[in-house]
């Protein structure tokens, strides 16, 4: 099934959370109201999500401090951003964020927490931010959970939920997880933090479309031992708006 996401590209947010390196999906209560068409075909236009990486890289060489150039390196088949001093070269390489959550339950209830920060300030999801160096996506979840709930959860009891691919500029793996206890304690980037019944989570109040995704899919899946993994991508076509695939 292939939905059309009516959102054009030049009203994305800056970024998931609060990072300014890239562009995000934006907020579901602007950009992601859908509409399911069946048997549309999608188009893929490689030159716009070139265009809209390439821009968003370093004005200044990581290396040397020189100012940087948008050329294609030799070799090469887009444009990134090079050192404009000969002697360095350095070229900066622009790749998608990696964004890691957890969906945790407790006796047949979600864990929702209300954002603090912009994008999407005042919106409601689950627990998910950007992977750190030096971690696992399951630890980058695990952290996240604790950042965002004041939850502790064992890396090791994430299960994978869904994979979300973001027109190559994010990566989102989604993992759930039964915790032990109800306790939590909102961190400095939610307002509120509770556990509802999934007949209780705001549907038409969630931040993103991604968090929309994951939650009903993670209803689905709650009765089930070993979840299937959901895939979805969305791409952006000639005429600047989102196309969504399973996939």
């Amino acid at each position: 099934m292939i939905y059309r996401v009516a959102a054009f590209a030049s009203t994305l947010s800056a970024s998931a959370f609060h990072s300014p390196h890239y562009i995000s999906q934006g907020c579901r209560s602007v950009l992601f109201r859908q509409r399911a068409c069946i048997g549309d075909t999608i188009k893929r236009i490689p030159t716009i999500t070139l265009s809209m990486s390439s821009t968003s890289g370093p004005s200044f060489c990581e290396k040397c401090g020189t100012p940087t150039q948008l050329q294609i390196p030799e070799g090469d088949e887009r444009e990134r951003h090079v050192c404009g001093d000969p002697s360095c070269g350095h070229i900066a390489y622009q790749n998608p964020k990696v964004v890691v959550g957890a969906i945790a339950t407790y006796q047949d209830k979600v864990l929702l927490c209300q954002r603090n920060i912009e994008p999407c300030k005042g919106k409601w999801g689950y627990c998910q931010g950007f992977l750190e160096l030096g971690e696992t996506s399951r630890q980058g979840a695990a952290r996240e959970t604790w950042e965002k709930a004041g939850v502790t959860v064992d890396p090791s009891k994430l299960e994978l939920l869904a994979i979300y691919n973001l027109a190559g500029m994010q990566v989102q793996l989604i993992y759930r997880v039964e915790l032990e206890n109800d306790t939590f304690e909102a961190g400095h980037e939610s307002s509120d933090v509770k556990f509802v019944s999934w007949d209780e989570i705001p549907w038409e109040d969630l931040a993103f479309a991604t968090v929309e995704w994951g939650l009903a899919h993670a209803r689905d899946m709650k009765d089930v031992a070993t979840p299937a993994v959901q895939e979805r991508t969305k791409l952006i076509t000639e005429d600047g708006k989102w196309e969504v695939e399973e996939g």
